[in-house]
């Protein structure tokens, strides 16, 4: 079955564009999607990486008020009255953190002027036990030198953080482009899309195989790419996009532009309000939001100025009966008026369609079983983009290359699938190094990544030196299911929770990890001898064929 296709003259455009802008963004996109795909667990895999949250949490009543007076009591330099952060924990993420800021950095970064007195970059995090009720800094210090889970790292990989200034910038374009390419793949298999499809076969050439799968796999997973292709946009070319939308709609007034749609973001207060000793209970606060809203839990609690008249505190909330519910109330403590209500079934338009992609994105609906069907299709991709770069490599190996062409596209292909290749593995020495480097030492997170990032890039290095892509995929594949198999053995031998005492503890998330490298080292190897044998086929094949040609030739 053929549908109405483009023209010659159109289809060929759209080819070239495609190819081009495919192999260009390539490994840019595959370390996109495979960091996001292990980001959209991040909270499944927080108790793996915290050992102390290892703890059943089911159900967390907080006391707001012994946790800040415990801060002030432990912490001398905590400013309090300035700006606090209280996340409450869940399941997940058993444990409750605190955002305070300090005065000695507070004071200090005044006076440089190196950090705004507004930048969250000041705070210092602290983590509360809710069972053990105690309190202590969290291994990252402050937040601008970031947090040392693994979740987070990978996390910020995925929106190229780690390159100053212009990565989340980069990230954007590449975004943009891969929005491209997936329209111009559609338009030029458009005419035989039906046909393709169901055509799909692993038999024949290499240069077939790779073709039938790039295209099946690519129609298969199509609308979810488009979504991440245009919701990662957005999110890292935001500022090229609200700042038009700023100045047409709100006049270039950034702050009521900001009101729209995060109205708490624009609270003030008066740094010359006098204390107050009448104000609200925070408890009671919290009491009372929870008996207006009964349908709503309270995930963060934010109090400005607390301990002066004009203390305002804003919960952000959610409801988990209904899609994107999430929503912002703020409350003044002097008197208890409501001064902010954003609640998830009366948002106004541009507050929930800006809300609504960040729950696209985030896979923050559907429970366990969207955020597996989005790591797989993830994953999809970048069998897609892999096998897009060796469709552009075998296409061009043909009589009108010359060698030295030929050679130049043989050593890109190799660069590309060292550089994509070698992040599986490296991230496996990511958990390793969560494990066996001790929480203890100094600069826990900083010897973390870089035993990540190093690794990747002596993987990447020794990929350069096999001769050809089936010999480094399936070398590349040996090495992960190595590593990954090591994975549990590093959590059982430091920690002692072996997977099989989380199974029957019921800490499902812990052991849930521990089971994903075991898959993952069995399919490694699985697939590694799988192309082992297919490539002996093969040069069997050809050495059978060449001797055939010399006797008929004799």
């Amino acid at each position: 079955m053929k549908l109405k296709g483009l023209s010659n003259r159109a289809f060929n455009i759209f080819f070239h564009t495609h190819t081009v802008a495919g192999i260009v963004i390539s490994f840019a996109l595959y370390i996109i999607f495979f960091a996001g795909a292990f980001t959209i667990f991040r909270s499944e895999f927080y108790q793996w990486e915290n050992p102390e949250a290892r703890i059943i949490l089911k159900e967390n009543q907080l006391d707001y008020e012994q946790i800040i007076q415990k801060v002030q009591q432990e912490y001398k330099d905590a400013d309090t009255e300035k700006n606090l952060i209280i996340r409450s924990g869940t399941a997940k993420e058993p444990l409750t953190t605190i955002w305070v800021p300090m005065k000695e950095v507070v004071e200090k970064a005044t006076k440089n002027k190196k950090v705004s007195p507004k930048s969250r970059a000041e705070l210092i995090e602290l983590s509360y036990h809710p069972i053990n009720k105690t309190l202590k800094v969290s291994e990252g210090k402050f937040q601008k030198e970031g947090t040392t889970t693994i979740g987070e790292t990978l996390f910020r990989l995925h929106y190229f953080s780690q390159i100053p200034l212009i990565g989340s910038y980069l990230s954007g374009l590449v975004a943009f482009f891969f929005l491209f390419a997936s329209i111009t793949g559609v338009l030029i298999h458009w005419r035989n899309i039906i046909t393709k499809f169901y055509g799909f076969s692993i038999k024949g050439t290499w240069k077939q195989i790779w073709t039938n799968a790039h295209t099946v796999f690519g129609l298969i997973g199509l609308p979810f790419q488009m979504m991440y292709a245009v919701t990662g946009a957005f999110y890292c070319l935001s500022i090229l996009l609200l700042a038009p939308a700023t100045l047409v709609f709100f006049n270039g007034d950034q702050k009521a532009a900001l009101a729209a749609f995060r109205p708490d973001r624009v609270i003030e207060v008066n740094e010359k309000s006098p204390v107050s000793s009448t104000l609200k209970p925070i408890n009671t606060v919290i009491g009372e939001i929870k008996k207006r809203n009964p349908e709503l839990e309270i995930s963060n609690v934010t109090i400005k100025h607390l301990g002066r008249e004009d203390a305002v505190l804003t919960a952000q909330v959610k409801d988990e009966s209904i899609f994107n519910g999430y929503g912002v109330i703020g409350i003044t403590l002097k008197d208890g008026k409501r001064i902010v209500e954003m609640l998830p079934k009366e948002k106004t338009y541009i507050q929930a369609v800006l809300g609504a992609i960040g729950t696209i994105h985030f896979a923050e609906f559907g429970g366990i079983s969207l955020k597996i069907m989005f790591f797989l299709l993830a994953l999809i991709t970048c069998f897609i983009i892999i096998s897009g770069v060796l469709i552009w490599k075998e296409a061009r190996n043909k009589k009108e290359y010359t060698e030295k062409q030929k050679k130049f596209h043989h050593r890109i292909t190799m660069w590309y699938l060292a550089i994509c290749f070698g992040l599986f593995p490296a991230t496996a020495i990511l958990f390793m190094a969560e494990r066996f480097i001790p929480i203890t030492l100094s600069n826990h997170s900083f010897w973390v990544n870089t035993s990540f990032f190093s690794s990747w890039l002596l993987l990447m290095i020794l990929g350069l030196f096999w001769k050809n892509e089936s010999l480094l995929t399936k070398r590349f594949l040996y090495i992960n299911g190595f590593l990954s198999l090591i994975v549990p053995i590093s959590n059982g031998i430091s920690t002692g929770d072996w997977f099989w005492k989380m199974l029957v503890n019921q800490q499902f998330y812990v052991a849930a990890v521990d089971i994903f490298w075991l898959l993952t080292a069995l399919i490694s190897i699985v697939l590694a001898s799988t192309i082992l044998n297919k490539s002996d086929e093969t040069k069997k094949m050809k050495t059978v064929s060449m001797i055939k040609n010399n006797e008929q030739l004799a």
